[in-house]
């Protein structure tokens, strides 16, 4: 049941969002002074991690999540304890508590695996939520530092990429001017 707000689980969606941003940015633009290709990479799980903002929000899914898997364990275990009640009194039970009882043991399944589906639906729901409510103003930060800073296209980092030259990793250079531009009243957990 618990899925740990881990990178590989936000990658996919993260790497869509993060693609539009790229796609809007001027791929075919030089730099005006010298005409060469001025160009740069960012991680945009990196970016979502590394801001204040995003940490705070990653905390309270996380939060979420804990509570959730609190109430799946003690509906697993009072699950448990009914099958191991049936299972223990079935010989001594009379044919009508005995169906009434497995009955019990499916609705309880039943209701167990509904719990747990509206779960995750709602901790993807969560998840997006976080990811369109960052997607336009990172977006926007990012297309704003390539003009003031002359590049020509800004590449989003992934697994893909073998190798990439820490010197063209823009990433926290992003996240510093994200965090100076959206300000987090308080700071947020690691």
């Amino acid at each position: 049941m618990k899925r740990p707000l881990g990178r590989r689980s936000l990658a996919p969606m993260v790497s869509g969002i993060i693609f539009l941003v790229f796609c809007s940015l001027s791929l075919w633009a030089q730099s005006p002074a010298t005409g060469d290709t001025h160009f740069g990479f960012v991680s945009g799980l990196d970016i979502l991690y590394g801001t204040q903002t995003g940490q705070q929000q990653i905390v309270e899914v996380q939060a979420f999540m804990e509570e959730k898997q609190k109430e799946y364990d003690a509906l697993r275990m009072d699950l448990e304890r009914l099958r191991e009640r049936f299972e223990t009194q079935q010989l001594t039970l009379n044919a009508q508590t005995r169906a009434q009882m497995q009955r019990d043991i499916e609705v309880d399944d039943r209701n167990m695996k509904r719990f747990q589906e509206d779960t995750q639906v709602e901790i993807t729901r969560r998840r997006d939520e976080i990811l369109s409510s960052e997607n336009g103003k990172i977006q926007n930060i990012i297309n704003e530092y390539a003009q003031e800073n002359d590049f020509s296209v800004i590449f989003m980092r992934d697994e893909t990429q073998i190798y990439v030259d820490p010197s063209l990793d823009l990433t926290q250079e992003i996240i510093r001017v994200y965090d100076e531009r959206y300000p987090t009243s308080s700071p947020a957990a690691s």
